[in-house]
C-alpha cells in the first residue's frame, strides 16, 4: 500500500497530508537501522507536535501514530529478512 494510500483514509488538512506524506516516505527509504530510528523518531516528533497544538483530534491523532509505527515496521521487516514479523494488525 502507498504511502498516500495509507493518509487516504485519515482527514488532514492538506500542508499536514504532506508532512506526514514525507516523514512516512523517509520510513519507507531508510537505508539501515539508524536512520529508521532517526526517521521514526523524527516522524513521531511531528505528530506529537501536532497533538500539543491541539491541532487534530485525539483519534486522528491515534491514526498517525499508527501509520508511523505500521510503516516502521514494513521497513524494518525488509531491513532484517528472515526475522519473524512483530506485526500484529
Amino acid at each position: 500500500m502507498s504511502i498516500s494510500q495509507k493518509l487516504d483514509a485519515i482527514s488532514l488538512p492538506p500542508g499536514l497530508r504532506t508532512k506526514m506524506q514525507n516523514h512516512l516516505s523517509r520510513l519507507s527509504r531508510a537505508e539501515d537501522m539508524h536512520g529508521l530510528q532517526l526517521a521514526q523518531a523524527r516522524a513521531e516528533g511531528f505528530v506529537e507536535g501536532v497533538e500539543a497544538a491541539r491541532a487534530l483530534t485525539p483519534a486522528t491523532i491515534e491514526a498517525l501514530f499508527i501509520a508511523v509505527e505500521v510503516a516502521a515496521i514494513d521497513r524494518r521487516q525488509v531491513l532484517t529478512p528472515g526475522r519473524p514479523s512483530s506485526r500484529t494488525c
